[in-house]
C-alpha cells in the first residue's frame, strides 16, 4: 500500500463532521472556532482525525 493510499484512509475533522452535519453548520462552527481536536481549536478541517482522536464543540 502506498503513502497516498494509507493518507486517503485516515479521516479529517471534515470527513468526521460531515457524517452528521451539513457543509454550512461545519463552516459555522469552525468560523467561530468552537471545533476542538483533543483538545486543540481546529483551524484546517483537513486536519487527520483517526479513530481514537475525540472532535468536540467548545464554547462560543
Amino acid at each position: 500500500m502506498s503513502d497516498a493510499e494509507q493518507a486517503e484512509e485516515i479521516p479529517t475533522v471534515r470527513t468526521r463532521l460531515a457524517a452528521m452535519l451539513s457543509e454550512d453548520r461545519i463552516a459555522a462552527h469552525l468560523e467561530r472556532k468552537v471545533i476542538k481536536l483533543d483538545g486543540m481549536v481546529v483551524e484546517d478541517l483537513d486536519t487527520p482525525a483517526p479513530p481514537g482522536t475525540r472532535i468536540v464543540f467548545g464554547g462560543s
